[in-house]
């Protein structure tokens, strides 16, 4: 009886860990906000193009809070103390270009969702200047014949793209 008993109260704490498991993967969207877009991945109408700044992206959705666009990107970590990496933040503020020239009006925010929290990230004069710089930089190297790695992780380098034409890959 008493094995009975253990094996019932494991299977309810199982269900609520997978029940809490669930929230977390399926998001925290507030039934106010509205999906404008979602990124499917099936069709290059899903890219968002700017001419002007030579970009393209896809964010992973866009919102409709109380007539704001709000670009989402979404995590597949934990945020930690150390809060969003740098690449984050400007891959936020890229996709807040692209909606703004999408949509003809400024947009001021963004927002980070992880596995344990979401973040807004203002999308103020400070971000978009670091974007632009950025840009800047990436559209000055595009006569470069060979860019070197810039890390010592081989899991980054299994996730890129060019890894079979990189002779400095750690994927092997």
């Amino acid at each position: 009886m008493t094995a009975l008993v253990i094996a019932s109260i494991m299977l309810v704490l199982l269900g609520v860990l997978l029940r809490i498991a669930a929230k977390r993967q399926a998001g925290a969207f507030d039934l106010s906000d509205q999906i404008l877009y979602a990124d499917t991945g099936q069709s290059v109408v899903d890219l968002l193009v700017s001419d002007r700044y030579h970009l393209i992206g896809r964010p992973d959705y866009i919102l409709d809070e109380h007539g704001e666009q709000v670009p989402v990107e979404r995590k597949s970590r934990m945020l930690t103390h150390s809060g969003p990496h740098d690449s984050e933040r400007l891959q936020l503020g890229a996709y807040c270009l692209l909606v703004e020239e999408r949509q003809g009006r400024p947009v001021s925010r963004g927002r980070l969702q992880y596995q344990n929290t979401t973040l807004d990230i203002p999308f103020d004069d400070a971000l978009r200047g670091r974007v632009l710089a950025a840009l800047a930089a990436i559209q000055s190297c595009t006569d470069v014949a060979n860019v070197r790695r810039s890390h010592p992780s081989p899991s980054r380098c299994h996730g890129c793209g060019y890894r079979t034409d990189c002779g400095e890959s750690l994927a092997r």
